[in-house]
C-alpha cells in the first residue's frame, strides 16, 4: 500500500511566536515575519521553492509546466509599482488566495487541470468529503470556506494561467471549471428600518415588540456616551451610503477637498467626485454624481465640525499644525480614517435596530437604487447616477419602478 503523498511546503502562522513559519516535511522554518507581513512571508516560501525545485518557467508544455510556477509568475506580474496603500492591500488580500491555491495545486502540473480536479478543490475548500482527495492522502481545510469563496481562488488559477499564456504562449490552455455562481443579496431597507438603523448608529434601541424606541419613565433610552460616541463615524457612513449609494470603501476613502488620489466631495458643486483623476480605473465604475438634496445640510454641518474638531486637535497636540482633518468618515478622538472595514459597530447598530445579519454595508446601496426606481426616476439618469449600466439596472432593481412592465400587464384589459 503506498504510503501517504508528502504535503508541498506551505506557510503556516504560529500564534505563539506571533511569526510566520514554512512547513516542510515535519520541519517549520521561521521567516522573520510578523502577522501583517504577507509579502515577505510570501516571498520567504519563494526563496525556501526555489532551493528546492527547479523552475520550469518558459514551458510551453503545460504537462511540463508547475502550477507553482504560474502562481509565482502571476504574484510578481501582480506587485505594486508603487507604495499606494490601496494597491498593498489589494496584493495582501491576492496573497491570501494564491497561498490557498498553492496549498492544493502546488505539487500539481497545468496539465492536469482537469473538471473533476477542479470540483476536487471546491470540495476541499469547503470540507466536503471527497475519494479522490483522500486517495491522495490531501487532508481538509483547517478553516472551511463557501463555494462561491472557492470560485474566487479558481478565478485567480485562471486568470494566473491566462497571464502566463499572455507570455508564453501555451501548446494549449486547460478550462477551469467553476462552481454555479449564486444570484448576489438584494436585501434593501424600507423608510422605517433606514430609521432604525440610523436611529441605533444614534445609540438609541428599538423594541420590536412594541415596535417603538424604548423608554423608560417617558424619556427615550439611549446607549452610554463611549458607544455613542465610537459609532458617529457609521452614523456618517449610513447616512452617505444611503443618499449616495456608493460602496463602502469608496465612502471611506472619501475625502473633504479637492484630490487626484481619492474620491472627494466638491461642496460648491455639489457633487460627489467618485474616483480620482489619477486612480486607476476598474470595472466598478465610481463616476461623478450630483449630491442628493436630503445628503446636502449633513455634509456641510459635518463640515463644519470637523473644521473646528481640526483646531482643537492642533491645539492638543494630537495633530500637527498645518494638518486637518480629511476624511468625512474619521475616528473621533483623532480624526484619522477609519483603519478597516465598519464591523464590530456595525453589529452592534444591527442589534439596537432589531435588523438581522441579511442586512450588510452594502444594502445601503440596495436600498438607494431600490428606491430610486419606486420613486419613478428616470431609469437612463438613475443607472448615471448609481455607475450602473441600463442592463444591470433592469435587471436588479427595474421590478421596483412603477412602469415595470406595465403595457404588458394592460395589454389583456380591454375587449378586442
Amino acid at each position: 500500500m503506498p504510503g501517504r503523498k508528502a504535503k508541498p511546503p506551505r506557510l503556516w502562522f504560529r500564534e505563539d511566536d506571533g511569526v510566520w513559519v514554512i512547513l516542510d516535511r515535519g520541519r517549520q522554518i521561521r521567516t522573520g515575519c510578523g502577522r501583517d507581513d504577507t509579502d515577505g512571508a510570501a516571498k520567504a516560501l519563494e526563496a525556501h521553492l526555489g532551493t528546492k525545485h527547479t523552475s520550469t518557467v518558459g514551458a510551453t508544455d503545460p504537462r511540463l509546466l508547475a502550477i507553482a510556477d504560474v502562481i509565482t509568475f502571476y504574484e510578481r506580474l501582480k506587485r505594486p509599482k508603487d507604495d499606494d496603500p490601496r494597491a498593498l492591500e489589494q496584493h495582501d488580500l491576492l496573497l491570501i488566495r494564491l497561498l490557498d491555491l498553492n496549498t492544493f495545486f502546488g505539487q500539481r502540473r497545468v496539465g492536469d487541470i482537469k473538471a473533476q480536479l477542479c470540483r476536487d478543490f471546491v470540495d476541499w475548500s469547503t470540507g466536503t468529503p471527497n475519494d479522490n482527495n483522500t486517495r491522495e492522502g490531501i487532508t481538509p481545510r483547517a478553516a472551511t470556506v463557501s463555494d462561491q469563496t472557492a470560485r474566487r481562488r479558481l478565478e485567480d488559477l485562471r486568470a494566473a494561467i491566462n497571464a502566463y499564456h499572455a507570455e508564453h504562449v501555451l501548446n494549449f490552455v486547460p478550462k477551469i471549471v467553476l462552481p454555479d455562481k449564486t444570484e448576489g443579496r438584494q436585501r434593501w431597507l424600507t423608510r422605517n428600518e433606514a430609521a432604525r438603523l440610523l436611529g441605533a448608529a444614534l445609540g438609541y434601541m428599538w423594541d420590536a415588540e412594541r415596535k417603538s424606541w424604548k423608554r423608560e419613565n417617558g424619556r427615550l433610552l439611549r446607549r452610554p456616551r463611549w458607544i455613542i460616541n465610537r459609532r458617529q463615524p457609521a452614523a456618517r457612513f449610513i447616512l452617505v451610503g444611503l443618499y449616495s449609494a456608493r460602496r463602502e470603501e469608496t465612502i471611506r476613502r472619501t475625502q473633504w477637498l479637492a484630490t487626484t488620489t481619492h474620491p472627494w466631495m466638491n461642496l460648491d458643486a455639489m457633487i460627489y467626485q467618485g474616483r480620482g483623476t489619477e486612480e486607476r480605473k476598474t470595472k466598478k465604475r465610481r463616476p461623478p454624481a450630483k449630491i442628493a438634496n436630503r445628503l446636502r445640510p449633513h455634509l456641510v454641518r459635518w463640515r463644519k465640525i470637523d473644521a473646528r474638531r481640526s483646531a482643537e486637535l492642533r491645539a492638543a497636540g494630537v495633530m500637527k499644525p498645518s494638518e486637518e482633518i480629511r476624511f468625512i468618515v474619521n475616528r473621533m478622538h483623532d480624526g484619522q480614517p477609519l483603519a478597516g472595514k465598519i464591523r464590530s459597530a456595525w453589529e452592534g447598530i444591527l442589534e439596537d435596530a432589531a435588523l438581522g445579519e441579511d442586512v450588510v454595508r452594502h444594502s445601503l446601496r440596495h436600498t438607494a437604487a431600490t428606491w430610486l426606481m419606486q420613486q419613478g426616476t428616470d431609469r437612463w439618469q438613475a443607472a448615471g447616477w448609481l455607475g450602473m449600466t441600463l442592463e444591470q439596472l433592469e435587471n436588479g432593481y427595474g421590478h421596483h419602478h412603477p412602469d415595470f412592465q406595465e403595457e404588458a400587464a394592460e395589454a389583456f384589459g380591454g375587449r378586442r
